[in-house]
């Protein structure tokens, strides 16, 4: 298994930043990157921007919607999947998992959103939500403990390192105000907005996340903790400041009960050898795998608070969408997949291609889907450094022959490294698969990633 002391970067917000042991955020990405470089992210179903790039900014050709046009979908018999490689698998490193998770919910009694923040986590122990997300990994129904209300003025900033010194302080002792911490709770910080997590002056929150889990040593427990933080505005212009909120956490809790421990006992938090691309990019627990889609945020059928889709194993073995719970779109699941070989990396071997800097190199792009779609898909390619680390230009230069197509089409994608990204010992692309206008009922969006070494 490939070691990844040089990966875990954190797309989704602080992976490992937030203290020693490792913790893992949530927010950069979350409501789909591509919507954030498009123009917006949200909504009920989730949404995200329209347009592609172009080769200066990092992104191949690429429109809005789900036009005719492109492959024929199967010959003129029964419908055939075209080939394509194997989803990726979220592996247990050999951590426990929360089997019977608590949450105890600790938050500032003058938050105006508090009344929503409980009823959302009400909602959730009796929506499908959570049993859809988490119980394929062992993990049962939640429990709500009662909220324990601090009467303080919340700060204007805050650190990991304090949240640690107030979680160890009221679980010790021998009446502690929290009652005695155990591996099977997780307490659940929740800022108002302009309360700012800052352990890290470069990673703060509502500017590199808005919140993250980890775990932290109580005596002979070990005890995880989640952070949620009031970010308006950072999901996009149709995500309201309560949607975050709600967003963020549902994030954060299916993450602490499949890898409670991260650091310490790791569970759910890191991908298969071939596409452990996917790891180094996003963190690599079940929420990160999800929350670039456009598509990643929905309000469930039945459900009166947004939360973010996850990944399901199960779900991928199948080759249905591995982000659940679904969407309303009945498009069946599609998706584009570069074609890419065994290269070394890390120690081991992946999936990926191996393009010196400087010069091009020219992979195809199989095209695929469960059933007959409609029309043709939108393809769109992105550069990692670029659009998601921030970089001023792209470190990869991407190409496509065409930007739409349908089950058993093939595009070509040329790739042209410009820059090495020393952290991530190579260069990373994502290919983006939509059909339909962001919004619409029919939308979908599904990502592939690819992983380029020099």
């Amino acid at each position: 298994m490939l070691g990844l002391g040089v990966l875990l970067l954190g797309a989704c917000g602080s992976s490992g930043g937030e203290n020693g042991t490792g913790g893992s955020g949530s927010g950069g990405a979350t409501g789909g990157m591509h919507g954030q470089l498009d123009g917006g992210t949200g909504g009920a179903t989730g949404s995200g921007g329209e347009g592609g790039g172009t080769g200066a900014t990092g992104g191949s050709a690429g429109g809005k919607g789900g036009g005719t046009g492109g492959g024929t979908g199967g010959s003129a018999g029964a419908f055939v999947p075209a080939a394509h490689p194997s989803l990726p698998v979220v592996l247990n490193l050999g951590g426990s998992v929360n089997a019977t998770p608590k949450v105890q919910l600790i938050a500032y009694a003058s938050d105006s959103g508090l009344t929503d923040i409980e009823a959302f986590l009400q909602e959730l122990t009796k929506t499908t939500y959570w049993r859809e997300t988490t119980s394929e990994y062992g993990v049962g129904p939640l429990t709500i403990l009662p909220t324990i209300r601090l009467s303080s003025t919340p700060p204007a900033t805050i650190t990991d390192a304090d949240l640690q010194t107030k979680l160890l302080t009221n679980t010790s002792g021998a009446n502690p105000p929290w009652g005695v911490a155990d591996s099977q709770t997780i307490f659940l910080f929740v800022f108002p907005p302009g309360t700012i997590e800052s352990s890290d002056p470069t990673s703060k929150c509502c500017s590199a996340f808005d919140g993250y889990h980890s775990a932290m040593q109580t005596g002979t427990a070990i005890v995880p903790y989640a952070v949620g933080c009031a970010c308006p505005g950072y999901d996009g212009p149709n995500v309201t400041d309560i949607q975050e909120r709600t967003v963020a956490i549902s994030h954060e809790l299916v993450e602490a009960t499949t890898d409670p421990l991260p650091g310490y006992d790791t569970a759910y938090g890191q991908e298969d050898d071939n596409d452990i691309v996917w790891t180094a990019v996003s963190g690599g627990e079940t929420a990160d795998m999800c929350e670039f889609n456009d598509d990643s945020n929905v309000v469930p059928p039945g459900s009166k608070y947004m939360v973010q889709r996850t990944w399901s194993n199960a779900a991928a073995a199948l080759i249905q969408n591995p982000c659940v719970p679904h969407t309303t779109s009945t498009i069946p699941y599609f998706n584009s997949y570069p074609a890419l070989t065994q290269i070394p990396y890390n120690g081991g071997t992946t999936l990926g291609v191996n393009i010196p800097i400087g010069q091009s190199k020219t992979i195809d792009v199989k095209l695929s889907s469960a059933a007959a779609t409609p029309g043709a898909w939108n393809v769109t390619v992105y550069d990692y450094d670029q659009i998601l680390v921030g970089a001023s230009s792209p470190y990869l230069g991407l190409s496509l022959d065409k930007a739409t197509g349908r089950n058993g089409d093939t595009l070509r994608l040329t790739i042209t490294p410009h820059t090495a990204d020393p952290t991530l010992g190579g260069e990373a692309f994502f290919i983006y698969s939509e059909y339909g206008t962001a919004g619409s009922a029919d939308f979908q969006s599904n990502v592939t990633m690819g992983l380029v070494t020099n």
